[in-house]
């Protein structure tokens, strides 16, 4: 098996830069772990989510050419992450046990396709369905594996061997992203990502009242096959970043804060745990209302979080998450879309200003917008925002920040 020795040697690395008394230029992926493991960089990194620059054949897959001055700017000007994943089975099983497969058909309204999924477990069928756009709309869930407890014993049913792909493939990426920036593993997500997905939010929120002790045996059954999954990557040596998803399915007001606890916390902090056994760092994107919850991300050992939505979108500026969780947690963010594509060109740059000064002294912060860009084309004020943010990161995110 192919090992990455350089994982530990990053701590040395901030600690060296960290007592230089004179800060050299770092590369992008100096400057990311260092910003990650809560320390100061020479400039504060620069993260445009969503712009696919580490494709090899982006420039052959603009979703729109209106898209490529923001795409150049990001592959010259900013600091890269490139996702890398792997096969995880049928719900992080390599069980031949389950028959699997999908058809599609019409839907109801001929912008749409229908897909549906069909699961063959040892207790009988289940299936789900989903919509997709012909014109490039939003899709939709239209119906989920679990409706009720039968589907949840099928479910429950489904054997489990323990996945082992080939990772070889993140070496290779490694390799060719280079200095440019760090490759980010998946780690398959958490466990209650895995049971929002095939049952829905409000199945879910009514389950963790009514149907609590079945709930909670699914989400231990996807607990152990993630602490497998994940102790099976970081021995693997893939690394040292790793990212999580999920956890923003089972914030308040959906459950409340000591159901986020229980079905987050509880799981959450053994996987973060073995990352952080084998020099491992781990991201979490967690959009919504975090205010009740955010020590608990402390708590289990969250080392960088994405997007810190402030006020209306999220319920705790910038400024307030840095002094509560900044000696902590690496904040990454928090340039909201809607003011990318709203805002004037004036108003973006003090935003981004505001976003500096609240989040970047003392280092452990990115600047980087809360999502990918979603829509065709990229119009001229759009991209003048996106631009701005990079022109404000760079001249005014050097440390030590003296926004005057």
């Amino acid at each position: 098996m192919q090992k990455q020795p350089t994982h530990r040697t990053w701590l040395l690395l901030s600690i060296t830069y960290k007592e230089e008394s004179k800060m050299t230029e770092m590369t992008s992926r100096e400057r990311l772990m260092v910003a990650m493991r809560r320390e100061q960089p020479d400039r504060v990194p620069i993260f445009i989510r969503g712009v696919g620059i580490t494709a090899p054949n982006w420039r052959e897959n603009l979703r729109h050419p209106s898209y490529l001055p923001l795409y150049e700017a990001v592959a010259e000007r900013c600091d890269w992450k490139h996702g890398w994943g792997c096969s995880t089975g049928i719900f992080l099983s390599a069980t031949d046990k389950v028959k699997s497969y999908a058809q599609t058909r019409p839907g109801k309204d001929e912008d749409f396709v229908v897909h549906e999924r069909i699961l063959e477990t040892p207790k009988g069928t289940l299936k789900a369905a989903s919509f997709s756009s012909t014109k490039g709309k939003p899709g939709m869930a239209d119906e989920y594996y679990i409706k009720d407890r039968e589907d949840a014993e099928k479910f429950l049913s489904i054997p489990y061997l323990p996945i082992k792909p080939d990772v070889s493939s993140f070496f290779t990426e490694d390799r060719r992203i280079g200095d440019n920036g760090i490759v980010t593993v998946s780690m398959g997500a958490d466990p209650i990502y895995w049971i929002q997905q095939i049952m829905g939010s409000e199945l879910l929120a009514i389950w963790s009242i009514e149907e609590r002790e079945l709930l909670t045996e699914m989400v231990e059954m996807m607990f152990q096959r993630c602490y497998d999954f994940v102790k099976y990557l970081v021995e693997s040596g893939v690394g040292p970043v790793f990212e999580s998803a999920g956890q923003e399915l089972a914030t308040p007001p959906l459950l409340s804060p000591d159901d986020f606890r229980e079905f987050v916390v509880k799981y959450d902090k053994p996987l973060i745990d073995l990352v952080h056994e084998h020099g491992g760092l781990v991201h979490i994107h967690c959009h919504g209302n975090l205010d009740a919850v955010l020590e608990d991300f402390v708590e289990m050992g969250t080392d960088c979080l994405h997007p810190m939505e402030a006020p209306p979108w999220g319920d705790v500026p910038l400024a307030e998450a840095k002094q509560r969780i900044g000696r902590d947690i690496c904040i990454e963010g928090n340039i909201q879309m809607g003011d990318i594509y709203t805002c004037t060109e004036k108003e973006m740059e003090q935003i981004c200003l505001g976003a500096l000064r609240d989040g970047a002294p003392g280092g452990g912060f990115i600047l980087c917008p809360s999502a990918s860009p979603f829509i065709p084309t990229l119009q001229e004020n759009h991209l003048k925002n996106y631009l701005k943010i990079i022109d404000v990161g760079r001249k005014h995110g050097q440390y030590p920040i003296n926004l005057g």
